[in-house]
């Protein structure tokens, strides 16, 4: 049976009997497992407007104790902070994790924001498997 390409993409090539990740190869023959897992990490964002609602709540009593009228300052901090964790509940940054496992244990994982493109990468690993058989 001749070798042929199933995905190649800068730095990733997989064809019916090779795997290679940059200068790492394996041996489709070789890997026992492929993977994708999401992870929700805290949105950038999200935590600066929960800090600064915050701090702009700290400020507003602060300048209640001293007998000014702080409330415009108090709900525009409240606001802010239910924002941030509104805007985290509903857009969370994620994370996708591949993960190949061989049959000697080895491991090699990536790890970006472009999920489809991980996605991609398992289903072409899986396409070599079926070629395989």
């Amino acid at each position: 049976m001749t070798e042929q390409m199933i995905m190649k993409s800068p730095g990733v090539e997989i064809t019916t009997k090779i795997a290679k990740f940059g200068t790492i190869s394996y041996q489709v023959a070789n890997i026992g497992s492929v993977s994708v897992y999401t992870a929700r990490k805290i949105n950038p964002i999200a935590a600066i407007m929960v800090l600064l609602g915050i701090a702009a709540g700290v400020y507003a009593n602060n300048l209640r104790l001293q007998g000014a009228d702080a409330s415009f300052i108090f709900w525009v901090g409240a606001a802010l902070f239910l924002g941030g964790i509104l805007l985290q509940m509903f857009w969370p940054k994620k994370e996708f994790t591949f993960v190949l496992k061989t049959s000697s244990n080895d491991v090699h994982k990536i790890v970006s924001e472009n999920g489809e493109y991980l996605d991609s990468l398992q289903g072409a690993i899986e396409a070599a498997f079926v070629a395989q058989t």
